[in-house]
């Protein structure tokens, strides 16, 4: 990571002198700080997206000349934002509100916009250097969980975005020491601190879950071929074997299997986050099987996902009735935005995975395989998450697309 890339040949640069100068100065503190703000700060990663989009409209032509819609995963997320906002002003009117709905999902604006930023960076990896020491810094704090009393409350509001992100960038770490752009101690060594803390110090399941795929991930690009296949069993085996010994996970395993046989029964379990997760997928699959055709819109979904959330137990509502969304986002897609939006979001999903299966994965291309490992942790963690809508993973995910998609083209 602490390579120079240089920018790609033939790609205009500004007049030389300061102007340039300031540019990438401002370009490169401002990668720094949205990979160092990704994890935990809302505030910075938005102060730190302004920056980079004042850059964009300041130089247009320059932006417009990297071409970000020649990428087929571009292209298909630029096509699912304009479905997005398609069917939210003709179905539902050119509002403030509807605006708002379509605002949710810029991201997929966002992710092309930003690669083509990187593309122009003389320093890019000043994104990954800040998103490196973020994750350790944000990784030391569930530590000092004992020493510091507002951190519980501070950790257990991002402990889905933490732990989605604290597994991926382990897997980063991991893949720089293994191709020799960090030392193997540091990478492998940092890989197994934010591991071990996912594991330990968080209770986070989408984060064990994404973790165990993203360590097959890395087994299987770092194993020859004869020997990938029980390689990746023998991680398995042991990722069982160490997650039975953290008191997170057990804690969670237990809960899980105790509150989904209470929901087979039809029994409610209240202060449940499976139970309340149950629920939230009922009342999900409730709203796509009515409204599979063309959805409900994304801004009155929250109505008709209310409406199917009746409640069945006297007055007071079960805690999987609160919610505004299903917690998972291929029925978000498909309740929101009908059979298009989730056939588009599927599309968006699996082409830089698809892409890993078709392009070679050699020393030349070391990170094409990597791309489709992180859109993998992605779509395995939308199962259980509505992620693309939610700020914080949807942001990181997006943001790590963009870099890795240029350092799949630079390197």
């Amino acid at each position: 990571m602490s390579a120079v890339i240089p920018p790609p040949v033939g790609v205009p640069t500004l007049a030389a002198g300061w102007q340039e100068r300031v540019f990438q100065g401002v370009l490169t503190g401002a990668l720094g700080a949205l990979g160092f703000f990704l994890l935990f700060s809302t505030a910075g990663t938005s102060i730190s997206l302004f920056v980079l989009l004042i850059l964009v409209i300041l130089n247009p032509r320059r932006v417009w000349q990297q071409r970000f819609w020649r990428e087929p995963v571009f292209a298909i997320g630029l096509l699912l934002l304009a479905y997005i906002g398609l069917r939210t002003f003709i179905g539902e009117g050119l509002t403030a509100p509807s605006a708002g709905t379509l605002n949710r999902y810029h991201e997929l604006l966002m992710i092309p916009l930003l690669w083509a930023l990187m593309r122009m960076a003389r320093r890019p990896q000043a994104f990954s250097s800040g998103l490196m020491a973020g994750a350790l810094f944000f990784t030391a704090l569930h530590w000092l969980v004992p020493l510091i009393p507002q951190l519980p409350h501070f950790l257990h509001l991002r402990r889905i975005s933490s732990g989605f992100g604290l597994a991926v960038c382990a897997f980063l770490l991991f893949e720089h020491a293994r191709l020799g752009m960090l030392p193997r101690w540091l990478g492998y060594g940092a890989a197994l601190f934010l591991s071990v803390t996912v594991l330990f110090a968080s209770d986070a399941r989408t984060g064990h879950l994404v973790l165990i795929v993203l360590a097959a991930c890395a087994t299987w690009r770092a194993t020859k071929l004869r020997w990938r296949a029980p390689a990746v069993l023998a991680v398995a085996v042991a990722a069982v074997l160490v997650g039975s010994l953290s008191q997170p996970i057990r804690q969670r395993m237990a809960e899980t299997l105790s509150d989904a046989q209470a929901s087979s029964k039809g029994e409610v379990v209240l202060n449940s986050s499976t139970w309340a997760r149950i629920e939230l997928f009922r009342n999900g699959i409730v709203v796509a099987r009515d409204n599979w055709v063309l959805g409900t819109g994304w801004q009155g979904y929250a109505q008709v996902f209310d409406r199917a959330s009746t409640p069945r137990h006297g007055e007071a509502r079960p805690p999987g009735t609160l919610s505004d969304n299903p917690h998972n986002e291929y029925l978000m897609q498909l309740g929101a935005g009908g059979l298009p939006a989730l056939v588009l979001f599927l599309m968006w999903l699996a082409a830089p995975m698809a892409r890993a299966l078709q392009e070679p994965n050699g020393p030349r291309q070391p990170w094409t395989g990597a791309v489709g490992c992180v859109a993998l942790a992605f779509a395995v963690g939308c199962l259980f998450n509505s992620l693309l809508l939610d700020y914080m993973p949807g942001h990181l995910y997006g943001c790590l697309l963009a870099w890795l998609m240029v350092r799949r083209v630079q390197d």
